[in-house]
C-alpha cells in the first residue's frame, strides 16, 4: 500500500525500538517511552501533550510515519487546540511497525504549511515580508500507542512530502452549519479501513476557541467540510486508499467530557460504512445518504440543529 513518503532534513531518527538513552538525545527525558510492549495494527493512538500554551487556539497537523522511508499511516488534524496539557485520543491508529510522529502547528496562523518565506512564481523566494516558520517536531510513537511531547524549541524542519493517498472531505450538513453549534461544542470525524484488518487513516477534531489571557476571541465561521489531507506536511494528497471500504465516524461531544463516543450513551454519534472511488478527494456527503444523517445517526436526545 503505498501512501505518503516524507523526508525530514534536519535528523534521521530511530523508531521506539531504540534506547530509551537514545530517544533522549532529541527529547526531554519526560517524553521517552518503553519499547518493551509488542505494537499490533489498528491499536489507539494516545498524544499528551505538555506546557504547550503557546499553540493555545490554533491548528495542529499531524503525520503517523513508519519505515526507514517515512511513509505516512494516516493523517490528522486538531482545530483548535485548545489546552495547554490537551490529551488527544485517536482510536485504532496505530501502524504495525514502529513508528514517529511528525506534526506542527500553525503558529502564524497563515492556515498553511510554512517552513520558509514562499517562494515566488520564478521559484526564487518572494520578495516580501517572510510569514515566519511555522513550529514543527517529530517524536516516537511508543509501541503501546503513546506519544509525551513537551513543548520545547528547537523546533525540526519537516521538509515536503510526496503523497499518493485520497484526501478526505467530510462535508458538514447545512443545517448543522451554526455558530449555536460550532461555538460552543467540540466534534470528530474519523474513517477507518475496514477490508481486511481495521486501522484510522484519517481523524479530524474541532474545538471551540477558548479563553487566552483571560479574554476568548471571536469563534470562527462555521466551516463547511472537514478535511484530512492537502496541508498536513506540505503535502498535496491524502492518506485514504482508494477502493477500499472504510466506516466513516461523526461525533458531536454533547456531555463536554473531551470523550467523543464514549461510554456515555450521551454524545451525538453516526456511523456508516462506504466504499470510495479511486479520485484526489474522497467527498462524504451524508446529504447523499438515504435519509441522511438521520439514517446513520444515534442523537441520544441530543437535536444538533437546535443545540
Amino acid at each position: 500500500m503505498n501512501r505518503v513518503s516524507t523526508f525530514f532534513v534536519v535528523l534521521a531518527l530511530a523508531g521506539c525500538s531504540a534506547a530509551v538513552s537514545d530517544l533522549n538525545n532529541f527529547m526531554n527525558a519526560s517524553d521517552a517511552c518503553d519499547p518493551r510492549p509488542v505494537q499490533h495494527l489498528g491499536g489507539d493512538l494516545d498524544i499528551q501533550f505538555q506546557n504547550t500554551n503557546a499553540h493555545i487556539n490554533q491548528d495542529m497537523r499531524f503525520a503517523v510515519e513508519e519505515g526507514v522511508e517515512r511513509n505516512v499511516e494516516a493523517l490528522a488534524v486538531v482545530s483548535a487546540f485548545s489546552d495547554a496539557n490537551q490529551l488527544i485520543h485517536i482510536p485504532e491508529m496505530m501502524p504495525a511497525d514502529p513508528a514517529t510522529l511528525a506534526f506542527w502547528a500553525d503558529s502564524n496562523g497563515h492556515l498553511g504549511f510554512d517552513q520558509l518565506d514562499p517562494p515566488d512564481a520564478s521559484g526564487m523566494a518572494d520578495a516580501g515580508p517572510p510569514l515566519g516558520i511555522d513550529h514543527q517536531w517529530f517524536r516516537p510513537v511508543c509501541p503501546s500507542g503513546h506519544v509525551t511531547f513537551t513543548h520545547t524549541t528547537p523546533f525540526q524542519d519537516i521538509s515536503r512530502a510526496t503523497s499518493t493517498g485520497s484526501i478526505y472531505r467530510f462535508h458538514i450538513p447545512v443545517e448543522l452549519q451554526t455558530s449555536a453549534l460550532f461555538d460552543n461544542y467540540a466534534m470528530a470525524t474519523w474513517a477507518v479501513r475496514v477490508n481486511e484488518t481495521r486501522q484510522t487513516r484519517v481523524y479530524y477534531q474541532w474545538h471551540p476557541f477558548v479563553a487566552l489571557g483571560g479574554t476568548t476571541p471571536p469563534q470562527r465561521t462555521p466551516p463547511t467540510a472537514f478535511q484530512v489531507g492537502g496541508n498536513v506536511l506540505d503535502e498535496s494528497r491524502g492518506a485514504i486508499d482508494s477502493g477500499e471500504m472504510y466506516e466513516v465516524h461523526f461525533v458531536i461531544d454533547v456531555n463536554h467530557d473531551g470523550q467523543f463516543g464514549g461510554t456515555s450513551g450521551t454524545d451525538y454519534t453516526c456511523v456508516w460504512t462506504d466504499q470510495i472511488a479511486v479520485g484526489a478527494t474522497w467527498e462524504f456527503d451524508p446529504a447523499t445518504i438515504g435519509g441522511g444523517l438521520a439514517a446513520i445517526c444515534d442523537d441520544n436526545g441530543f437535536d444538533p440543529v437546535h443545540p
